[in-house]
């Protein structure tokens, strides 16, 4: 049986994953969903100082206080940046990074929108300018086209730290060492900088690409599909002598 640690992305919270973790559960895999700091059951520790840094912090402490090893680590959206990141920490406790629809940093310390989205980067700088550290989440149409997935995402999302935004994560190069990456890109969230992301790393021999027939928020819209997805890859890591 397979470890699973699942990151969520921008004002989501671990509760994203709570249908995609039952599945994986009672097949008898070990999964660990975290909110990270300042986001949902965790927003009264938002504060102004929180960055992609701060989050990685999350992970990493979760993975040591746990003693968890061999972990299939997966990253949705900005959650991407994060599992980067903490790859570039503790690569030798990680068999895979599974990137769900997300961004895959390239650059340290460089925000993910930098090149992908400067439009919306400098909308985000405005408003830490002016003082505001947290921003309200916006995207429920490209999430999901379901409404009342829509209406449910609406009550369930919290705001997010501006600097996770505009800041990009810590890397040391030390991320290169996991050798399984895998990409799931959500086809029907479009266009999307995740296209970008996608069509980008599908051209690299080190890693492996699918896509789901989904909006953004694939691990709310198909838990059973994903689920299975993810168990298939099991077996293609277990070949790696290092897992």
């Amino acid at each position: 049986m397979a470890c699973f640690v699942l990151v969520h992305g921008a004002w989501h919270g671990g509760w994203c994953w709570t249908q995609l973790a039952d599945r994986l559960r009672r097949t008898g895999h070990d999964v660990h969903a975290p909110t990270l700091t300042g986001l949902g059951d965790r927003r009264h520790l938002a504060t102004p100082d929180i960055t992609p840094d701060t989050h990685v912090l999350d992970i990493v402490n979760l993975i040591e206080a746990n003693d968890l090893q061999d972990i299939i680590l997966v990253g949705h959206s900005y959650g991407g940046l994060i599992i980067t990141g903490v790859a570039s920490r503790m690569p030798e406790r990680l068999c895979a990074l599974v990137y769900l629809d997300a961004v895959v940093p390239q650059v340290s310390g460089v925000s993910a929108m930098a090149q992908r989205n400067p439009e919306r980067l400098a909308a985000f700088r405005a408003q830490l300018a002016d003082g505001a550290f947290m921003v309200d989440p916006d995207l429920f149409e490209a999430w999901s086209d379901d409404p009342a997935i829509q209406d449910w995402l609406r009550m369930k999302c919290t705001p997010h730290p501006i600097r996770c935004l505009t800041e990009g994560v810590t890397l040391t190069g030390r991320e290169a060492g996991v050798r399984h990456r895998h990409y799931i890109l959500a086809a029907r969230n479009r266009p999307s900088m995740f296209w970008q992301e996608y069509e980008r790393v599908r051209t690299l021999d080190d890693w492996t690409t699918e896509t789901m027939a989904t909006k953004h928020d694939a691990m709310i819209e198909a838990p059973d599909d994903l689920a299975a997805r993810l168990e298939r890859m099991i077996g293609e890591v277990n070949k790696m002598a290092d897992c």
